[in-house]
């Protein structure tokens, strides 16, 4: 009899065992935890990314290299964030809330679009988290890197792309000039600056006299009157500022980096006019640029890109960009 119920019991405890085995096997597979109603807060790498588990794991470490278990999970959990949006699967909005406050402020700033979860917004945030783990990286890479890692992992997500920068990536140049107090003032006379007598003044200088003192108001001129109808009347200010060539190109670049040198209130610092005159330099000067242009997701330029080798070749070097292929 005892030695019944020592088998009866043996049993039972294998039986329990093996159920937890399996149970366990399921779960780190993702075969559990999809059917959650809500991103919890105790995340690991394998709930968040539910059935691809395992593979997820190791497609995330081995192109991120990501040796720690806490910047993998880091990472996952807003490639998880960026899966639900795109899905329209629940989101917990304390959770994103404690995540979003983790952000820097720049990023911060894309998290959300007309109060909704902004999924490339969420995807920028992780590949500024890999860029923490890899502060020797360079950027565009660093996000090229993440998206490709995060459309191996979430397949059905592969035409996700980032959103532009705000700014240019970084280009060497020379510093800007300085700005001459005389045309200052020409970067706010708006749509009626044909009129202005200082900038007839300019039209009347040949081109090797054009002052290098007035070319970062002339952009902000541009930036501020682009999209609106050319004069009735005078030289339009892309015209005048064509006549610089590629002396304008240290100004430019500047612009682009630093819109608050030039007081620029738009999404992006991009400016088909802009680039439109650097199309025309020659390519020691235009490439650079360009390659700065395309690193940013501005990926409009290639419209103004010469119909030469070299700029054929730049356009077929960002058909992976995370930003999308430029066409």
């Amino acid at each position: 009899m005892f030695q019944r119920i020592l088998i009866v019991a043996l049993f039972v405890v294998v039986a329990i065992m093996l159920v937890r085995s399996i149970a366990n096997w399921f779960n780190r597979g993702g075969w559990i935890g999809r059917g959650q109603s809500e991103i919890k807060g105790s995340w690991t790498v394998v709930e968040p990314l539910g059935r691809l588990g395992r593979a997820a794991e190791k497609i995330i470490r081995s192109t991120l290299r990501l040796e720690e278990d806490d910047d993998l999970s880091r990472v996952a959990i807003l490639f998880d964030v960026a899966h639900r949006a795109i899905r329209g699967l629940p989101l917990d909005p304390g959770e994103l809330r404690v995540l979003a406050g983790e952000a820097t402020v720049p990023v911060r700033a894309g998290l959300y679009r007309d109060e909704a979860v902004y999924a490339p917004g969420w995807l920028t945030y992780a590949a500024d988290r890999v860029q923490d783990f890899h502060p020797d990286m360079y950027p565009y890479e660093v996000k090229r890197a993440t998206l490709s890692a995060y459309r191996e992992v979430f397949p059905s997500d592969a035409g996700t792309e980032l959103p532009p920068e705000r700014t240019l990536a970084p280009v060497p140049c020379a510093a800007p000039p300085e700005i001459v107090d005389r045309y200052g003032r020409l970067g706010d006379l708006g749509s009626e600056y044909a009129g202005d007598e200082v900038y007839a003044s300019l039209l009347e200088c040949p081109d090797d006299a054009l002052p290098d003192g007035a070319m970062l108001p002339l952009l902000r001129l541009l930036y501020l009157t682009e999209g609106e109808p050319a004069p009735n009347t005078g030289t339009p200010v892309d015209e005048l500022l064509a006549r610089y060539g590629n002396r304008l190109s240290p100004a430019a670049a500047h612009c682009m980096i630093r819109p608050e040198a030039v007081k620029l209130e738009r999404p992006t610092a991009y400016s088909p006019s802009l680039f439109r005159l650097i199309g025309a330099w020659p390519r020691d000067s235009a490439e650079p640029l360009f390659r700065a242009g395309l690193e940013s997701g501005w990926n409009d330029c290639v419209r103004f890109l010469p119909d030469t080798g070299w700029a054929q070749d730049l356009k077929s070097m960002f058909q992976d960009s995370p930003y999308g292929a430029p066409t």
